[in-house]
């Protein structure tokens, strides 16, 4: 049992390291508890953490100065268009043409605002959070959306489930995942925000009724930068199943009999 101790336990110490790391955790040093085979693998961990951590940040880096590079012009273009705006007649015909440049313009600053959320998404700052509050103020968010797309939206379960979260992080996961229901329902409908708990987890689903999901469609949503709209950016799914799993959460998709459902699963608080 004494041997056996000895050397299991340097063996779950690097399994708990590989874990961490595996899921973004760079800034945890690998320490060395022994000097045979074991702890040259610990100290080759430990290297290969070190590299991921400085190839993240400058990853980092680069991507603030992209960031950087694309919205001064962008800043520019849009203030010019502006002015261009006032300066013609509201019945000018070329007035549309620089309304259509403007909305462009948004849409390529928005694109690289969820570029950069995306890539440098914090670690989650974990508190008891109420699913049933962030699903009320996210349907409250969503309100105009639903409205011009002729839908309704219920927010209906357990005012008491809680999961250990991060509240921004939550909402902008169900957030994402609204108002892809709202895009996606048929308009008359209603799109269904429902908390349920059970047992030691809880469970925030989203359900819409309308087209169902093609199944070669399903098995890429969630991959960043995937797309079928012609605006979209590739990464709300991308942002749902990140989030989620840095929470321990896990997702079920349904869709099938023009009814499409997405369920989260967390630990409870």
């Amino acid at each position: 049992i004494v041997m056996a101790t000895l050397i299991t336990r340097p063996v779950r110490h690097l399994a708990a390291a590989a874990a961490r790391i595996g899921k973004g955790d760079l800034d945890s040093a690998v320490t060395r508890t022994s000097g045979d085979e074991i702890g040259f693998l610990a100290t080759t961990m430990e290297e290969m953490r070190r590299d991921l951590h400085h190839r993240d940040q400058r990853m980092q880096m680069m991507l603030s100065g992209i960031a950087h590079e694309i919205r001064n012009p962008l800043g520019g273009m849009e203030l010019y268009a502006g002015i261009l705006r006032d300066e013609l007649s509201p019945d000018d015909e070329r007035r549309d043409h620089v309304v259509r440049i403007e909305r462009q313009l948004s849409t390529l600053e928005a694109v690289v605002s969820e570029f950069l959320a995306y890539a440098r998404r914090p670690r989650p700052e974990l508190s008891p959070v109420s699913l049933a509050a962030v699903a009320r103020e996210v349907a409250d968010l969503c309100t105009a959306d639903a409205e011009a797309a002729e839908v309704t939206l219920e927010v209906r379960g357990e005012t008491s489930a809680a999961c250990l979260g991060d509240k921004g992080q939550l909402e902008r996961m169900l957030l994402n995942l609204v108002k892809n229901a709202v895009q996606a329902a048929s308009a008359g409908t209603v799109v269904d925000i429902a908390i349920t708990g059970k047992d030691a987890r809880v469970r925030v689903a989203v359900t819409n009724r309308g087209a169902d999901i093609p199944a070669d469609i399903e098995g890429r949503m969630f991959e960043p930068f995937f797309t079928t709209r012609e605006k979209g950016t590739g990464l709300g799914l991308a942002f749902v199943r990140e989030i989620a799993a840095d929470h321990g959460g896990t997702i079920a998709v349904t869709s099938a009999d023009g009814t499409t459902t997405f369920a989260i699963d967390f630990p409870k608080a």
